[in-house]
């Protein structure tokens, strides 16, 4: 097996911190999920690309997180990651998560802006079916002559496309987040979970490959 390397580092960053999961306009105006996809995705790498910002990097983190934090639908995407758990939790519950995995994924993914390389984005489809969609991208690094695939999955709420999941090379996000938290619930207790992502302890794995692209 191998580790998904730099490259798909770089797409969790962008994915996660520019377009994730829950992404909206500002204004809810309808709008179509590619354009959507674009104009949130340009924002931050308008903020990686600014030369002002590169020896800055809690600066630059906290101005991508500026972008994203009031487009981020966070209990659904903690409701998605936590799955059947969810069900069975109380309101209080729900809300303690929801404010646990915001500052998780925060952590998680605010430190790797860092790496990334110059990469850019080419818009490929659009697929729209009913209040589902699915936006196409190519991520090229023409330096190194690296390109891969990132589908970002959207669900039509009212008046707003909200992103509900994005597909790295084949490999869900949310799927990855689901199969961790629930490693840690069936192997101990919801309550274990809880305590560990308030110590901070707990630390997103990077989903891994075999020699085929076989998620493992």
């Amino acid at each position: 097996m191998v580790l998904i390397t730099r490259k798909l580092y770089f797409v969790k960053i962008l994915a996660v911190l520019s377009v994730i999961f829950m992404l909206a306009t500002p204004s809810g105006a309808v709008t179509t999920p590619m354009a959507l996809v674009k104009e949130k995705a340009d924002q931050v790498m308008n903020i990686l690309n600014d030369p002002a910002l590169k020896n800055n990097k809690e600066k630059r983190r906290q101005s991508v997180m500026n972008v994203v934090e009031g487009l981020i639908d966070w209990q659904e995407v903690g409701k998605r990651a936590l799955a059947q758990h969810w069900r069975k939790r109380t309101p209080q519950e729900k809300e303690e998560f929801v404010v646990l995995f915001h500052d998780l994924l925060k952590r998680t993914y605010s430190e790797k802006l860092d790496l990334y390389g110059g990469e850019k984005i080419v818009y490929e489809s659009e697929t729209i079916d009913g209040n589902r969609a699915t936006v196409k991208t190519r991520v090229i690094n023409t330096k190194k002559g690296e390109e891969f695939l990132v589908e970002y999955r959207l669900l039509k709420k009212g008046e707003r496309w909200l992103g509900y999941d994005m597909i790295i090379e084949g490999i869900s996000a949310v799927n990855n987040y689901r199969t961790q938290f629930n490693e840690v619930i069936t192997g101990s207790s919801y309550d274990a979970l809880i305590k560990k992502m308030k110590s901070k302890a707990f630390r997103v794995k990077e989903p891994q490959k075999d020699a085929k692209g076989t998620k493992k």
